[in-house]
């Protein structure tokens, strides 16, 4: 019997009616059915933040909400075979809260972080048990999901990972996304991590497709955040998705088709309340005679951190001691571009003073300039990159629109073209080209 991997995100596990529309989309699937889950939405930022400003004596409060939160979605789990792991999985994350504020470990933050999504598999199962339809909680430390890394931002040992998935039989696996298991411990796959889960785990047991289920019709030519009504994309290219995802977060983890790639499974993203949409497929690239934009991307309000190198200090070294500063600083690096001689970094505006002082106050870097706040702009289409034709057209539109768009010519790739515009510019230039571009709902 063929394989389907199914994936429900945070966005999918808020309340009871998505509870009951994950087990309706089980209960109408024929194949053998696996299914990842992520954490309740909002349940890992609650975590991190109770993690992030200690108050010890606010532990067992802030655990009872956690539990209180699942139990209103999802009450058969007090009833449930799971009933006794679900409190004990309580006890373990109010013990790793307490354990990391005398001992901030990476590995403790994470274990403490995963419960989230340890949770939620209990809760998934439980439902889909009541629901009649035999389940079984299995977490990643166990089903032989392997990382290569510590803290917040392993990577997937997918051979280790092939070599050791065991799955329940007669049963659905409810597989928890986001972490497993290194050499020292649990470790977490950064954001959007579960959909990294779903896709190895797919290629592993060579499955027939995978399918993550959104609160969205699918993908859009324009990220929802902007509040511009982007056209649904019936299809996209591994390569398109790949580059679009790295620009348009929370889309999808920018490595969830590597997986997939080789083998050429679909992944399919498809509303959870609308079962009758077929969404977004995503596979392999479909030649087509004339290339056009499909989508545009943004990493909006960026601030550009840049310095220059004398000959005495080596270029991999400056940027190791840069990028291992702003690590230990929780300070994200949107982008690098190290050319000899000189190396810029974009880093979110809100994080730039921070990132500023942290450069500033290493010795071995020299101090940094800071340069005007920008967006970074990603025009995909299989096929765009090399057509000059789409360059024109692209800056007529920015200049017909008033916006001072700069090609990044050090970012051409056959199927992607980058671009900057002046932060305070960003939602005009999104509306300007993507209504030049056909990319917006008529």
């Amino acid at each position: 019997m063929t394989t389907n991997v199914h994936k429900f995100g945070g966005s999918c596990l808020s309340c009871a009616a998505d509870i009951d529309a994950i087990v309706s989309r089980v209960q109408h699937s024929t194949n053998k059915q696996v299914l990842i889950v992520s954490a309740f939405r909002g349940v890992t930022d609650r975590i991190m933040e109770q993690i992030d400003s200690p108050r010890p004596n606010s532990i067992t409060p802030f655990v009872s909400s956690i539990e209180i939160e699942h139990l209103e979605s999802v009450p058969e789990i007090i009833d449930s075979p799971w009933a006794v792991r679900f409190a004990e999985t309580l006890h373990v994350l109010a013990n790793r809260l307490a354990e990391y504020d005398e001992n901030p470990t990476p590995t403790i933050r994470a274990d403490a972080l995963a419960c989230g999504e340890r949770l939620s598999s209990l809760a998934v199962a439980a439902a889909l048990d009541a629901a009649g339809i035999p389940a079984q909680p299995s977490w990643s430390e166990d089903v032989g999901i392997r990382l290569i890394g510590t803290g917040e931002f392993a990577h997937i040992d997918a051979e280790k990972t092939q070599s050791l998935i065991d799955l329940p039989m007669g049963a659905i696996p409810v597989i928890t996304g986001w972490y497993g298991v290194t050499k020292d411990g649990i470790a977490l796959l950064g954001r959007g991590g579960s959909d990294l889960t779903a896709t190895t785990v797919a290629a592993a047991l060579d499955a027939n497709e995978v399918t993550i289920w959104r609160d969205v019709q699918g993908v859009l030519a324009l990220s929802p955040r902007w509040a511009l009504p982007g056209r649904n994309l019936r299809n996209l290219s591994y390569t398109e998705a790949a580059e679009l995802a790295l620009f348009s977060e929370p889309m999808l983890h920018p490595n969830a088709v590597e997986p997939l790639r080789k083998i050429g499974i679909p992944l399919h993203i498809r509303p959870l309340h609308e079962p009758e949409s077929n969404g977004t497929i995503i596979g392999p690239s479909i030649n087509t005679e004339t290339p056009v934009i499909r989508a545009i991307g943004c990493l909006p309000h960026l601030v550009p951190l840049s310095w220059t190198l004398s000959s005495a200090l080596s270029l991999t070294e400056s940027v190791s001691n840069a990028t291992t500063a702003l690590g230990r600083e929780r300070i994200r690096i949107a982008s690098l571009r190290a050319l000899p001689g000189r190396v810029r970094l974009l880093v979110p505006a809100r994080m730039a003073a921070r990132a500023e002082r942290v450069l500033r106050d290493k010795p071995s870097l020299p101090t940094p300039i800071v340069g005007e706040p920008m967006s970074i702009l990603c025009f995909v289409g299989e096929g765009i990159g090399q057509q000059v034709d789409i360059r024109q057209q692209i800056a007529l539109a920015a200049s017909n629109g008033g916006i001072d768009l700069t090609f990044n010519d050090d970012e051409i790739r056959d199927h992607a073209l980058h671009a900057a515009v002046p932060a305070n510019q960003t939602e005009d230039a999104l509306q300007t080209l993507c209504s030049s571009l056909g990319l917006l709902v008529n």
